[in-house]
């Protein structure tokens, strides 16, 4: 065992743990297992959280073969950051496929792909825990595949910073 011979480390823990030192048994050593934890930075730290300004929809309707539907336009200035979506597709009568596209550093991705069957129903929920740069002057657009029809529905959640 470590002995604590600082006298401002026992008064730190007599003052911490309130302890009578008429009373208490005042501790002058640390067990093998016992770690001390001392703050060395007092600083306050504040953590700012941005809500969701941007809210959009493509509404549950017909969209033909091999088409896309324009959710939102990121600002061309400022920065817009994708928090959250939904992409939820029934097929009709052959297989489909429905994703979201988006570009970020320059570069275009599919995120939340879905493959339906034929009468089927897929949905995809996502929830960015760090939200998603994406690109000024993007279209986010809801894509669908070659077929026959179905019914999409695609919702983004996000919000702006002006520079």
């Amino acid at each position: 065992m470590a002995k604590i011979n600082n006298s401002a480390v026992v008064q730190k823990l007599i003052d911490e743990l309130e302890l009578s030192p008429a009373k208490d048994l005042i501790p002058t050593e640390l067990a093998d297992k016992i770690l001390p934890v001392y703050q060395i930075n007092t600083e306050e730290i504040t953590i700012k959280t941005s809500t969701a300004n941007v809210v959009r929809t493509v509404p549950y309707a017909t969209l033909g073969e091999a088409t896309s539907a324009i959710i939102y336009t990121t600002p061309a200035t400022g920065k817009f950051y994708l928090t959250n979506l939904n992409l939820a597709y029934t097929g009709l009568v052959s297989q489909r496929q429905a994703w979201i596209s988006i570009i970020v550093g320059g570069v275009t991705y599919k995120i939340a792909n879905i493959n339906v069957p034929a009468n089927g129903y897929r949905t995809v929920p996502l929830n960015f825990h760090n939200p998603v740069l994406i690109d000024p002057a993007t279209e986010i657009k809801v894509n669908v595949s070659s077929g026959a029809g179905g019914y999409c529905d695609a919702e983004i959640y996000g919000y702006t910073e002006t520079e």
